[in-house]
């Protein structure tokens, strides 16, 4: 608490009181603390993934996507890991039509990530859209050919596909 006084700019401040009172089981304190470090820091990713992630523990899925909506305007450049953490939610909540189109968006400006393309590919494979699925897996590989949990997910994608058509030998 002292710290976030004495450094209400530094979100590694803010962020570690904010653990410490969720370890002690004080939520809404940890809802509180994450309010106000936003208010310092206001595109801290740490500190606006961790109150995402947060509200959704607590069910609080509007609050959440409020946390989002105030990166709309911001450069995707600065604030991508946090849009990426809102695409998951949405997934998690059912609104995979949402999280389709937000991973869709983050894979043309965030190509260098491979764990994005993992996630989307999770994604359609999960909705049983396997040839989705696999162009997702075969973009991502065009683009990081060295990503070796997508290669797994490739061979996982062609594996169930021929057990599918029971061309499995």
């Amino acid at each position: 608490q002292k710290a976030c006084r004495l450094q209400p700019f530094a979100s590694q401040g803010w962020l570690e009181y904010s653990k410490l009172e969720e370890d002690c089981g004080f939520m809404n304190r940890v809802s509180n603390i994450l309010h106000a470090g936003l208010e310092y820091c206001e595109y801290s990713e740490t500190l606006l993934t961790r109150a995402v992630k947060h509200q959704e523990k607590m069910g609080n899925l509007s609050s959440a996507r409020g946390i989002l909506a105030r990166l709309k305007h911001v450069g995707i450049d600065k604030v991508w890991r946090t849009v990426l953490e809102g695409a998951l939610l949405e997934a998690r909540a059912g609104n995979h039509h949402m999280a389709r189109r937000v991973l869709k968006y983050l894979m043309h400006h965030v190509p260098w990530y491979g764990p994005l393309y993992l996630e989307a590919y999770k994604l359609e494979r999960d909705q049983g859209h396997p040839m989705d699925a696999m162009l997702i897996v075969e973009r991502g590989l065009t683009t990081l050919p060295r990503y070796g949990p997508l290669w797994f997910g490739a061979f996982r994608l062609y594996e169930e596909m021929d057990v599918t058509e029971g061309q499995f030998h």
